[in-house]
């Protein structure tokens, strides 16, 4: 039997996080006492890092391209990643009604500078309005319409080699078939799906001609017929299918792959900020040239609640579609559908409520996202600045927690991204590499920049400057952990001692330690240290050899032993700050390497019956 005296050291902690963030909940660990507490490897907050495989790592890093333009060249209006047929995709942006081409590939542009071609001085007539903040956009075939969303001005027409404006609706009584008599015309949000482009006008919806059809006169294959406008009468008398008048103008067109319909239907989704819709989009000819207000195709509501607020928000991801609302939060349209039966149409993003909770609503139109690396990226914290709307953060979803086959697991949030302001986000395929990128607004010189997001980078790389000779920038991220209660949370606690374990180190990494007892709002320093692992050899610092430069691995620390905690009075207990209920800590990390564990150390202290009272 133990002497009553002796001291027994209790542990806690965990070395398993792939739960990722769940920033609604109590920070205190999941007990039976505390069942909707945080799970053991879930984490409170986690900044700039990722769970994925079960540790804690950086986010990888971000590299500057190079600049489009100026800061006083106008504001930002949009973009869109172009896939031409045969080379690699490149970006076509609007800044202050000009349209730029900004090619990505490096041995095109040979890193930096980037190539940034203005197209609207190459081809006149092609200037767009200077103060409409918001574009919208759709690739169909080879052709790229860009819309100004002012519902006046006729889009512009990118077909790779050259930039046309439309020459609208100019004859509503013309021969189905007849070329070069009506083309698009002005709009808001597009969509290029069953061989057609698909067109919003505030509440109304419709649609071009079918690709390949007589209206269309370029060989092969007459692509550019989904340009014209001559199909569909009830389209050329400048009418269309509408949504009711209180779900609001029409936010976004888009379509996902509906595996349960038959063979030859097809659903176009119609977003506006209230409800989502569908369509039975005709299939054939025969079937769009008989569709009228007598004769219209089947369309539903498929969302009460909550639709998207943009285009550029919506992410497909295999059947599924994900976008931004209003809530504010991040929707699935699967998770909509799939609950329809049940108490309202719930979002699936309340674990990032700490980050969404804060966004500005008016600001969330302008909103964008990007499926990369497996994981849902979309912007948050919108921030108005005269170059356009910015974000100052990134919402990520990781698709792979856990990668290993056939595991049921489902994806986890990982908290936010951040250190860029990015005006909207791209992603594409490079002759099957995936590649991402993000325009952004230099913190410098508020110029026009282009990032490239990479999945391979272990530091941020930017263009050299007089404070950075070497380009590399280590990343700063931040992990909170769960409240640890070691197994009581009614048992007062001495907190003696924690360890941390470490892999992947690469260079130096810079790490602080801090901790909070019980509900106390403030951290509290706890320690600070730095960890070196030679990445050459000539960093070596026993052995350094420049010439051959030699690559070295990454290093691991197994255990690092932290001190007791500082002795500091919590004033609103009376008490030494690292005696409590429970104790969460934050660990701030600069540089690359992986958290795989985490152990803290308590000893129990006695405390006296009824010893705070609360004043008669």
């Amino acid at each position: 039997m133990a002497d009553r005296n002796t001291v027994v050291t209790l542990t806690d902690g965990s070395s398993d996080f792939s739960g990722g963030v769940d920033s609604i909940k109590v920070t205190t660990v999941k007990s039976a006492r505390n069942p909707n507490g945080l799970a053991r490897n879930q984490l409170a907050w986690l900044d700039n890092g990722g769970v994925r495989d079960g540790g804690i790592l950086q986010r990888t890093g971000w590299a500057n391209l190079g600049t489009i333009a100026p800061g006083a060249a106008g504001q930002y209006q949009g973009g869109f990643l172009y896939e031409p047929d045969s080379a690699n995709p490149y970006l076509i942006l609007n800044i202050g009604g000009q349209t730029y081409q900004v090619l990505l590939d490096p041995a095109v542009t040979g890193g930096a500078p980037l190539l940034a071609n203005n197209l609207t001085a190459s081809f006149p007539g092609t200037t767009m309005p200077t103060n409409q903040p918001q574009f919208f956009y759709v690739q169909g075939e080879n052709y790229l319409i860009v819309q100004a969303g002012d519902f006046v001005t006729l889009p512009l027409f990118w077909d790779g080699t050259r930039l046309t404006r439309s020459i609208g609706i100019t004859n509503n009584a013309v021969v189905t078939g007849t070329p070069g008599v009506n083309q698009i015309p002005a709009a808001g949000p597009m969509d290029y799906y069953m061989g057609r482009i698909w067109y919003a006008q505030g509440r109304q919806y419709s649609a071009g001609d079918i690709v390949g059809g007589p209206s269309g006169v370029l060989i092969p294959a007459k692509r550019d017929a989904i340009l014209n406008i001559t199909e569909n009468p009830l389209v050329l008398g400048g009418g269309g299918f509408t949504v009711p008048s209180n779900a609001g103008n029409i936010r976004a067109l888009f379509h996902n792959a509906n595996l349960n319909s038959q063979l030859g239907q097809g659903q176009l989704l119609i977003g506006t900020r209230k409800n989502i819709y569908t369509l039975q989009v005709p299939v054939t000819r025969t079937q769009w040239i008989a569709a009228n207000q007598a004769n219209q195709p089947l369309q539903t509501v498929v969302q009460i609640a909550w639709g998207p607020v943009n285009d550029r928000s919506v992410v497909k991801v295999n059947g599924d579609v994900w976008f931004q609302t209003l809530q504010p939060a991040i929707s699935s349209m699967f998770s909509s559908v799939r609950n329809f039966n049940q108490w309202g149409n719930r979002d699936i993003s309340s674990n990032e409520d700490r980050l969404l909770g804060f966004n500005n609503r008016a600001l969330l139109n302008f909103s964008s996202g990007m499926l990369f690396d497996d994981r849902m990226w979309q912007t948050a914290l919108p921030m108005q600045l005269a170059q356009g709307v910015a974000h100052q953060a990134i919402a990520p979803m990781d698709f792979v927690p856990i990668s290993s086959f056939g595991a049921d697991v489902n994806p986890v949030w990982q908290g936010m991204y951040e250190g860029l302001q990015i005006l909207q986000l791209f992603a594409g395929d490079f002759g099957g590499l995936q590649r991402a990128f993000a325009v952004a607004v230099s913190a410098l010189d508020s110029s026009f920049q282009v990032w490239e997001l990479t999945d391979f980078l272990r530091t941020d790389f930017r263009l050299p400057d007089q404070t950075n000779v070497n380009n590399e920038t280590r990343v700063t991220w931040v992990i909170e952990t769960p409240a640890w209660t070691w197994g009581d949370e009614f048992m007062l606690k001495k907190m003696v001692s924690a360890e941390l374990m470490f892999d992947k180190l690469f260079g130096t990494a810079d790490i602080q330690v801090e901790w909070r007892p019980d509900m106390d709002p403030c951290w509290k320093l706890w320690a600070r240290w730095k960890e070196c692992s030679a990445r050459n050899s000539s960093e070596d610092c026993f052995n350094p050899i420049t010439y051959p430069l030699v690559g070295y691995r990454e290093g691991y620390r197994a255990t690092r032993t932290l001190p007791q905690p500082p002795l500091e009075c919590e004033s609103a207990t009376g008490r030494p700050a690292h005696i409590g209920y429970q104790h969460q800590l934050r660990i701030t990390i600069k540089g690359w390497l992986r958290l795989r564990g985490l152990l803290v150390h308590a000893e129990e202290v006695a405390q006296r019956l009824y010893h705070s009272p609360i004043p008669c």
